[in-house]
């Protein structure tokens, strides 16, 4: 026999806000199943779940997307980066140049954007810098 849902029924869900299965209240039907629900405990509305999501199996780990940073240094590994040059703004900079800042560190000139601005792909990521000045 198959289940009829009624908005504001009492129902087992998996609370967001608790992480626990408890009470709810459904709120909201969606071709005749529960689409939203109440907790009883916290009063928090979210979709109704009818499980606790599945646990991830151990070592297991979300892959991450590697920074433009990351990629670029991975193309350069094994480079020497004593030649870069240290980053002034009295300094000229050319296109594909290595700099070494005092804060940011080793850095990539990506384009040089005006005669007196720059910029440079530094591992926290783009940065514009004046140069020429």
């Amino acid at each position: 026999m198959a289940t009829t849902y009624e908005v504001g029924n009492d129902i087992v869900s998996w609370c967001t806000k608790c992480k626990l299965m408890l009470d709810h209240k459904i709120v909201a039907l969606v071709e005749g199943l529960p689409k939203k629900a109440k907790c009883k405990t916290c009063n928090g509305h979210h979709n109704y779940r009818e499980k606790p999501p599945e646990k991830k199996a151990p070592g297991t780990s979300r892959k991450t997307k590697k920074s433009e940073y990351e990629v670029f240094m991975a193309q350069v590994e094994g480079d020497d980066f004593s030649g870069a040059k240290k980053y002034s703004i009295k300094g000229n900079f050319k296109e594909n140049q290595m700099v070494d800042h005092a804060t940011f560190g080793i850095g990539f000139i990506l384009t040089v954007l005006e005669r007196n601005k720059v910029e440079i792909l530094f591992r926290d990521g783009r940065k514009r810098m004046v140069q020429n000045r």
